[in-house]
């Protein structure tokens, strides 16, 4: 009896060793299958998170693309209905962005394009003026890359002059051209025409002219040593007017697009 008793035990322990080896096989096989499928939804969550950059990137083109094919018809002309907003060339090249003062004369005595919003990054400025497009140097609007995009040009000074004269011929001003909002100086345009040319204001070492004055680069062929602007404001009468000038690098305008 005894003897079967000690049998019966050793046949139980081993019994209750092998269950027990199983049941530690089991649960290192669960692990691995658990790392597995924790390591396909890491997987997962990766691609799915690249393919909403993927999209949220094309989104953002799609936007722009609209924005930049937004334009307003004043006679013969096709004006972009926004001012330029862009930190590429038409070749997709990185247009240097100035973020003080000293980054923007630096930009200027090594020739080269670059672009700030007003009060040199956005975020210092109590005003949204981002809306209102980037200050560009003459680098920016000279550089053989192309500043505007496809299907887009720099308008010149006759262009300018072209789009006074027609508003005039249709029983408008520039006032009609000017934004209703944004001014600190008492004025206020209409926006008629839906241009709405906002007083963006301008730079050189600084900045200044928010709320009071717009000033917009021309394009000159051949390019010389000081480079062709237009500053629209209201005259005496309250309509608005556009005049030519020239400065040098230093100045830092907004740039409004023509159709080509």
């Amino acid at each position: 009896m005894k003897k079967q008793v000690k049998l019966f035990l050793l046949l139980l322990f081993y019994t209750l060793g092998i269950f027990a080896q199983s049941k530690k096989e089991q649960i290192a096989n669960l692990s691995i299958r658990l790392d597995s499928m924790l390591q396909i939804l890491s997987l997962e969550k990766t691609a799915h998170q690249q393919e909403k950059l993927i999209l949220n990137k094309k989104i953002i083109a799609l936007k722009e693309q609209i924005r930049l094919n937004k334009s307003i018809q004043v006679g013969t002309q096709t004006w972009m209905a926004e001012n330029l907003n862009v930190s590429t060339f038409r070749n997709g090249d990185v247009i240097l962005q100035a973020q003080s003062d000293e980054a923007w004369q630096e930009a200027g005595f090594n020739k080269q394009a670059a672009w700030c919003y007003y009060n040199d990054r956005i975020e210092d400025s109590d005003i949204e003026v981002k809306t209102y497009g980037k200050l560009y140097n003459s680098f920016a609007i000279n550089d053989p890359r192309g500043l505007a995009p496809e299907g887009w040009r720099l308008p010149s000074e006759a262009d300018w002059k072209k789009l006074e004269a027609q508003l005039l011929n249709s029983g408008m001003s520039l006032r009609d051209a000017f934004s209703k909002d944004g001014w600190t100086n008492g004025q206020s345009g209409t926006n008629t025409t839906g241009l709405n040319f906002h007083p963006a204001g301008w730079r050189d070492v600084g900045c200044g002219g928010l709320g009071s004055q717009m000033s917009y680069w021309a394009y000159q062929s051949p390019i010389g040593e000081s480079t062709p602007y237009v500053s629209l404001f209201f005259d005496e009468n309250g309509l608005g007017t556009i005049v030519n000038q020239s400065t040098s690098w230093i100045m830092g305008f907004n740039v409004r697009c023509i159709r080509e």
